[in-house]
């Protein structure tokens, strides 16, 4: 292969790799989203064996250097340690975190529509047989549902306590759905389902009980970021699942490094949503304030979380980067050049 056609067979590669590379500059190697990892990484092994190649064939051309200079440069970012020098706070709640969801939208979706039909089928199951609801119900649950009552109505008085013990309660719940992801995403699974029928089993009680219209007023404030935190920890967890149960061309290890990695990211930023759902649930869940002020602040946290994914860091736009591969004056012959 004489020199002009290997750079013209093989400059595109360069041009994307040196793209990347720009990329990992601008948000560094941490933030860089996991397929664009994977694609860089395949490059940068590419442009290795394009250098071996340039080397042997075409040692006096100036696309040898080139290209030495461009694989030292990817080994120097691609292998970088420390903490990423741009990284602080600002940046990962404006962007990191909700990118990161959005990257787990696929295990995050699968997680929450397990939840539901296991929530459908423990409503079900138990207003069909309420004999069911002690499998899923506490006793002092069933005995207050029994005396139509909630048996929350004493958190408003134990209000600071009951926050922070519902709070670490439903933190240890998430996290136990997360770390579950590496049993093969099996206990995340049966975690979300069993959380799924025990809510509809609570509901069938009290719709029999004539009370799953207070039922829903008290969870309508808080639930709005309780269940999604709970339904995102999961996906997180099944986002490692993911990589062992289907490692692809990087192998089990290195999968789960990266998939973990990004899991780590999304529960970071589940905990805060957990604190604030726990103060919810103590001080104005149980309050008498009117269900409807309970409703407007559910759906007002529930869509501002929504949009906050959705559009949280989204309109981060990189700029173009330079293509040094295309420049002529590597299409000449130097004095190696067939």
């Amino acid at each position: 292969m004489i020199v002009h056609e290997f750079i013209r067979s093989r400059r595109d590669s360069w041009a994307r790799l040196q793209a990347f590379l720009e990329q990992v500059r601008r948000l560094t190697l941490a933030r860089v989203p996991l397929e664009a990892f994977r694609e860089g990484s395949s490059l940068y092994r590419e442009a290795v064996a394009d250098l071996a190649y340039a080397r042997m064939q075409f040692p006096d051309h100036p696309v040898a250097k080139e290209l030495g200079r461009l694989v030292g440069l990817a080994h120097s970012i691609l292998y970088q340690s420390g903490r990423p020098r741009s990284s602080n706070w600002m940046d990962f709640w404006r962007r990191d975190w909700p990118a990161s969801v959005r990257a787990a939208s696929g295990p995050i979706l699968l997680a929450t529509a397990v939840f539901w039909a296991a929530a459908v089928v423990g409503f079900v199951l138990t207003a069909q047989n309420p004999a069911l609801e002690r499998f899923f119900i506490s006793e002092s649950m069933r005995d207050a549902i029994a005396a139509k009552r909630l048996w929350t109505e004493s958190l408003a008085k134990t209000a600071p306590n009951s926050g922070a013990n519902i709070a670490v309660n439903n933190i240890s719940v998430s996290l136990l759905a997360w770390a579950l992801g590496v049993s093969f995403g099996v206990g995340t699974a049966w975690l979300v389902v069993f959380n799924g029928v025990m809510l509809g089993a609570i509901a069938a009680a009290c719709l029999r009980a004539g009370m799953l219209g207070p039922l829903a007023e008290f969870v309508v404030g808080h639930g709005s970021l309780e269940l999604p935190a709970i339904w995102i920890s999961a996906g997180a967890g099944l986002l490692m699942a993911d990589a062992m149960l289907f490692p692809g061309r990087y192998g089990r290890r290195d999968e789960l490094r990266l998939r973990g990695r990004a899991s780590v990211k999304i529960m970071v930023g589940v905990v805060p949503l957990l604190l604030v759902a726990g103060a919810i649930e103590a001080f104005i869940s149980p309050s008498d304030a009117p269900g409807a002020y309970k409703a407007l602040l559910g759906l007002g946290l529930g869509l501002s979380l929504l949009a906050y994914i959705m559009i949280g860091g989204a309109s981060q736009r990189g700029e173009d980067a330079v293509d040094e591969f295309s420049s002529p004056r590597l299409e000449g012959r130097g004095p190696g050049a067939a």
